[in-house]
C-alpha cells in the first residue's frame, strides 16, 4: 500500500513549468504530480534571492505541495459542507520512483483521456461565445470562493468531466498563495480585485470568441 508507484517507464501526459504530470499507474480517475528538479534549478539560477531564502524552507522543492494543500483545505471547508469549487481535488501524496508526488483528480474528455485546456480549446478555434461565457462565470466562482491564483493562465483550465462525471471548467494549477506576506488570502476584496485585474490581462492575449456552431 505504501510502496512507492513505479513511474520509470511512463511518459508524462503533461508538463508544466517545474512539473510532470503522469498517470496514476493503479487508478485510472487520478494523476501525479512530481517535480521537475532540473527546471527547478534553472529557475532558482537565476534568481538569486530567491534560491538563497529557500535554502531555508524544511520542504525545498516540495513547497508547492503545502501551498496547495493549503489553499484547498481553505476553500472546501465552507460552512455548508458542500463541494462547490471548480477545481481538480486533491487527494494526498505518495512516494513514487521519481520522488514525492501530488495525488490530484484526474479531470476527462470522457473518455478517459485528459481533458483539453482552455488554451487547447483556443488554439483550435473552439473558443466559442458561451465557452466565453462559462470562463467569465468561473473566474467570478473562484473570486466568490475567495481562492488564490498566482498563475492566471488558460492553459490551467481544463474543459471536461470531473471523476463524478460533472462536465464543467477545473482549475487544475496555478493556485495557492506565494508571496512572504500573503495579502490576497488575508482580503476577499484585494484577491477579487487581482483575478478581475490578471482576468482582464488573460482575456486580452485570448482569440476573440468565435459563434458557437449551429
Amino acid at each position: 500500500m505504501f510502496g512507492p508507484l513505479d513511474l520509470s517507464g511512463a511518459a508524462p501526459l503533461a508538463q508544466g513549468g517545474d512539473r510532470y504530470v503522469f498517470q496514476h499507474p493503479h487508478e485510472p480517475g487520478l494523476l501525479v504530480k512530481v517535480m521537475d528538479m532540473q527546471a527547478r534549478a534553472v529557475f532558482l539560477q537565476a534568481r538569486p534571492f530567491k534560491r538563497w531564502y529557500k535554502q531555508f524552507q524544511r520542504e525545498s522543492a516540495y513547497r508547492v505541495y503545502l501551498n496547495e494543500f493549503s489553499e484547498y483545505v481553505c476553500t472546501t471547508t465552507r460552512p455548508s459542507g458542500v463541494w462547490q469549487v471548480p477545481m481538480a481535488r486533491i487527494l494526498g501524496v505518495a512516494q513514487t520512483s521519481l520522488g514525492l508526488g501530488l495525488l490530484v483528480e484526474k479531470i476527462t474528455d470522457g473518455n478517459g483521456l485528459l481533458a483539453p485546456t482552455v488554451k487547447d480549446l483556443a488554439a483550435q478555434g473552439k473558443f466559442t461565445v458561451t465557452l466565453a461565457a462559462k470562463l467569465d462565470a468561473f473566474f467570478a466562482d473562484l473570486a466568490d470562493a475567495h481562492l488564490v491564483i498566482h498563475d492566471m493562465s488558460a492553459s490551467n483550465v481544463a474543459c471536461g468531466y470531473n471523476a463524478d462525471g460533472k462536465p464543467g471548467l477545473y482549475l487544475v494549477d496555478g493556485f495557492g498563495v506565494l508571496p512572504l506576506i500573503p495579502f490576497y488570502a488575508w482580503s476577499r476584496r484585494l484577491n477579487r480585485r487581482r483575478i478581475e485585474r490578471k482576468y482582464a490581462e488573460m482575456r486580452a492575449r485570448m482569440p476573440a470568441p468565435v459563434p458557437d456552431p449551429d
